[in-house]
């Protein structure tokens, strides 16, 4: 499988995004605690808390990362790879692979112990109880396959239906039980290995290539989101009356 990488222009335009909310952040967290010690504090404790999440993320999104090199040099694989929003702005998929089989926008999600989900609504156990999730994956993933998929077939017509998956895989979860949600939910990487391989063909080679080109070459402008000029209706043709 080949690994190819978007603009560092475009990576840094996310990575100020993300600054930003940082910052503002920060400033939430100085205004409930002041500015004083525990101000400083807060904002210490936030910090360490986005370097843990931010490095359990990094290696689970690795291991993905190199047991899908298994592919044939015909698949492609964008890591943490950008797409624009309806928004005007880009949000971040942890793996973007192209292949024959389709496009799969794969979701890595380090989370430990054990998690249940109906209809997009994620609850973790604590003890004997479950607490809800605020943040579903699910709906998360669901988001990034209509925005990839409004994206690509503007800029690439007569693409199959349903060429788009994206799942939402646990590496290393206890134990998940999810019934009913908008994407597959995966249970360690064998687990989407088998679900890639047993898909059907549905790209060209040609398509294969087109998208990737797509992912790889996408900048930023005034509008990230293509949309279609709208059809003109044609004036009325103003009848002139017969000469006698």
């Amino acid at each position: 499988m080949r690994t190819l990488q978007q603009s560092p222009s475009l990576k840094a335009a996310f990575q100020q995004k993300i600054d930003i909310k940082k910052s503002s952040k920060h400033q939430e967290i100085h205004e409930k605690l002041g500015d004083g010690f525990l101000g400083g504090l807060g904002s210490f404790i936030f910090e360490v808390n986005q370097a843990k999440n931010k490095f359990k993320g990094n290696v689970g999104e690795w291991g993905v990362s190199l047991i899908l090199q298994s592919f044939p040099d015909t698949w492609v694989i964008f890591n943490n790879a950008l797409i624009p929003t309806n928004s005007n702005s880009l949000t971040e998929i942890d793996h973007l692979i192209i292949g024959n089989c389709g496009v799969f926008l794969v979701e890595v999600k380090t989370w430990k112990g054990s998690f249940t989900a109906y209809k997009d609504k994620w609850k973790r156990r604590e003890g004997n109880n479950w607490i809800a999730v605020d943040n579903s994956p699910t709906s998360q993933s669901v988001y990034h396959q209509k925005m990839f998929t409004q994206w690509i077939t503007y800029l690439i017509p007569s693409l199959p239906d349903g060429f788009v998956t994206a799942p939402v895989v646990f590496p290393i979860a206890k134990w998940i039980g999810a019934n009913d949600c908008s994407v597959p939910v995966l249970q360690g990487i064998p687990a989407l290995l088998q679900m890639i391989n047993s898909s059907p063909n549905c790209l060209t080679p040609m398509q294969v290539e087109a998208i990737a080109q797509a992912v790889e070459n996408l900048t930023l402008t005034t509008n990230t989101t293509p949309t279609a000029k709208p059809i003109l209706k044609p004036k009325p043709i103003k009848r002139q009356n017969p000469t006698i």
